[in-house]
């Protein structure tokens, strides 16, 4: 009996199947995950909805899934009232979905992403993500095509280790120590592999024997180097592959253009350094962030073109008057662009608690679909890296992206009581990228000198 593919999110008509995590033959267990699926906005676990044995796979690693397409068959009578109650559920999803039924209420977007559908069966169909593991993609930043970071061991299979239960993050942590899974015992639900298991082979084992294409190679999974010789190939597929396809969407459908203002940080680094002494009484890590996209609110309350989009199809310019912030983030697997919405209407201290939070979710593919919704404007931020500046990669289809870069002590020249001396101050340079088709170049210097003014004087935040 077929299990089709579920609806995946609002929206979301397809996806990428990424990696199978089983395979004909093997007998599956009620919502053990079957395979990895690639959306526009996050990796999804498919669990299935029954238990059975895979009679077929009906998709290789790399192929777009329509949502109702076949997507595995099982054998049984429980496997056919799942795949029968299944294909009812995305008839009955693909009506609650028209566009006389949406809503544009969050709540209810989480609600029907996060819930499955079923007709007179007793267990729910895997619909969108009860319990998935995801991981964010539609990335944006600097190019998002480079991941910063620690040199990893390279992905090397040692064996199958794709007939096991275990979450996508597991499974790269196992890769990139060159352990086969089929040899860890599992102690999760259902036998399920964790990291913590992965650990405790790798304590047992020590060195692990890597295969390479000529001869065997010793890595050490702890060297953080890659063996000498030889090649590896890796499929393109993924997060990767999703970056690159948004990169080149926007490199082929906006004008990009950059404008590079500097700024004196001196007073930001100062009132941060108060907030962040006020943040730790309260577990928030206050960074410089909050302060940047509140100072990018005031300037885009009068430079509202910046927060816009173009509708192409009805030759229209949506303006936007909410200030949904995406924030580039870089995981283990790429730039991600989770979105903090309504940031007009929030403190430093709240911002700070949501970056903290969205980057720990990030890091650990916790983000959900929702948690890319409607952004406006995004923000990037290579400073902690180091570099002078860059020219980051619209997040199409929004017009802007804000680069903030390191901020570092110099020597500058201050007039002071009429008098030019030399003073140390700190120093910092923003890149934007805007969307020239939309976006003059004038504009995009007058917005900046703004949004400096607010970064010079963050004290003025308080009347914008």
């Amino acid at each position: 009996m077929q299990f089709k593919l579920p609806e995946l999110g609002e929206g979301v008509n397809e996806g990428e199947l990424v990696n199978w995590l089983v395979k004909e033959g093997d007998s599956i267990k009620d919502d053990q995950p079957l395979c990895e699926i690639m959306t526009d906005k996050a990796t999804i676990e498919i669990p299935s909805p029954t238990e059975g044995k895979v009679t077929a796979l009906h998709a290789k690693e790399g192929d777009v899934v329509m949502v109702g397409e076949p997507l595995i068959s099982f054998d049984g009578a429980e496997a056919g009232a799942a795949a029968s109650s299944s294909s009812d559920a995305t008839e009955t999803s693909k009506k609650d979905t028209s566009p006389q039924a949406s809503t544009s209420s969050n709540d209810q977007n989480a609600s029907e992403s996060q819930s499955s559908s079923g007709n007179g069966s007793s267990k729910p169909a895997a619909t969108s993500s009860p319990a998935a593991s995801m991981s964010a993609s539609g990335s944006s930043g600097l190019g998002g095509t480079s991941t910063f970071g620690k040199t990893s061991a390279p992905t090397i299979s040692v064996g199958d280790g794709h007939s096991v239960q275990a979450a996508p993050s597991t499974r790269k942590f196992a890769r990139e120590a060159g352990v086969d899974l089929g040899r860890v015992s599992g102690s999760g639900p259902h036998g399920r592999i964790l990291r913590e298991d992965v650990e405790r082979f790798l304590t047992g084992g020590g060195m692990h024997s890597a295969v390479g294409s000529s001869s065997a190679v010793m890595i050490d999974p702890s060297s953080g180097f890659y063996p000498s010789g030889g090649e590896e190939r890796v499929p393109f597929k993924g997060l990767r592959k999703k970056i690159a396809q948004k990169m080149r969407e926007s490199k082929d459908k906006a004008a990009h253009f950059t404008y590079v203002e500097e700024a004196d940080a001196t007073e930001l680094v100062r009132l941060r350094k108060q907030a962040k002494e006020i943040g730790a009484q309260q577990g928030v890590k206050v960074t410089f962030l909050p302060f940047v996209m509140k100072a990018m609110v005031a300037a885009l309350r009068k430079y509202p073109i910046l927060n816009s989009t173009l509708d192409e199809e009805r030759n229209e310019l949506v303006y936007r008057y909410f200030y949904n912030i995406g924030l580039s983030i870089q995981t283990d697997e790429g730039l991600t662009a989770p979105v903090i919405r309504n940031v007009e209407q929030k403190s430093v201290l709240q911002l700070a608690s949501e970056i903290q939070d969205l980057v720990s979710r990030a890091r650990e593919k916790k983000l959900t679909i929702d948690d890319f919704k409607e952004g406006t404007i995004t923000l990037t931020n290579a400073g902690s890296i180091g570099g002078l500046f860059a020219t980051p990669v619209i997040n199409f289809p929004e017009v802007a992206i804000l680069g903030f870069n390191k901020i570092e002590k110099k020597p500058v020249v201050k007039t002071i009581d009429g008098k030019d001396e030399i003073v140390i101050r700190d120093w910092t340079l923003f890149s934007i990228s805007l969307d020239h088709r939309i976006v003059d170049g004038a504009i995009g210097a007058e917005f900046m000198k703004l949004f400096i003014q607010y970064i010079e004087n963050p004290s003025l935040l308080i009347m914008a």
